[in-house]
Parts: C-alpha cells; structure tokens; sequence
C-alpha cells in the first residue's frame, strides 16, 4: 500500500506506472472539486467507482483484495480508516470471485486514515479493510475509488 497526498500521486504515479497517465487531470479536479461536481465531471479513460456510505466498526468488516485492478482509494467527504495487510498473512473466507475481481479475508493489520487530500493506493497484494469508523462515531463517507489496471 502506498499512503500519500493527493499532490504527490498527482506528480509522482504517472512515472511508476505509465498507465496511469490519464489519473493527472482527474487528481487536479479531485483536489479542488467536491464529490458531486467530481461525478458530474467526464473522465472516461478512467474506471471510476462512485461510494456513499457510513463507516462502521473495523470488527464487522473483512478484508478484501483483488487480482486484476489496484485500487486508488480517495475521501472526498468525511473520514475513515482503511486497514491494510499483506495477503499472505491473511486467511481467505470466500473465495475469489472473477467476474468482480474480489476475494475476502479475516486476519489483521495496519491502518491509516483517509481524509480529504490524501490517498491510499492498493496493490492487488495487498489485503485491505476500507470503511471502518475513525472512533466511536459513524462518519457520512464520500469517496471515489479508481480501478486501475496493471
């Protein structure tokens, strides 16, 4: 997992992953606009998964992974943290599903938290455990999640 500000994806990912080119104009937007500009906005090279939803306790979320696309995880709106372990640690609970490109685990990790202007980019080796509650609270989530292939 690679856990950085918007600004420096915006610089930085275009030269470790060529593919990812086309991400530039898109992290711009996503640095100044709000989430619902974001999705009336065209960006149609990119694979852009819109999320609302209320973050809950880490313990009632699995970990989950995938094989085909990384994931560039981006809070527009409120906060959570996002847990992140290597895969080879976790033990797997259902398995992969192709046609979703998702397979899900339990186990245990680190976690940082995503906020506005910060990212989280997510190797498909790399188990992950988004939306879960920075503390007590449920907080109102915003977020875009960018499906980039490798």
């Amino acid at each position: 997992m690679v856990y950085d500000s918007l600004d420096n994806f915006m610089e930085n990912l275009p030269r470790y992953m060529p593919r990812c080119a086309e991400l530039a104009e898109f992290l711009r937007a996503a640095r100044e606009k709000s989430f619902d500009e974001l999705k009336n906005m065209d960006f149609p090279q990119l694979d852009l998964r819109f999320n609302e939803y209320e973050t809950k306790p880490e313990a009632e979320i699995p970990f989950e992974a995938h094989r085909k696309l990384w994931d560039l995880q981006l809070v527009l709106e409120g906060e959570e943290m996002i847990g992140a372990a290597p895969l080879e640690t976790l033990t797997e609970t259902v398995p992969y599903d192709e046609a979703n490109d998702i397979a899900f685990y339990k186990g245990s990790g680190s976690a940082v938290k995503l906020s506005r202007g910060v990212a989280a980019l997510l190797a498909p080796w790399d188990g992950h455990r988004p939306g879960a509650s920075c503390g007590e609270t449920p907080s109102r989530v915003k977020k875009i999640v960018v499906k980039l292939a490798w």
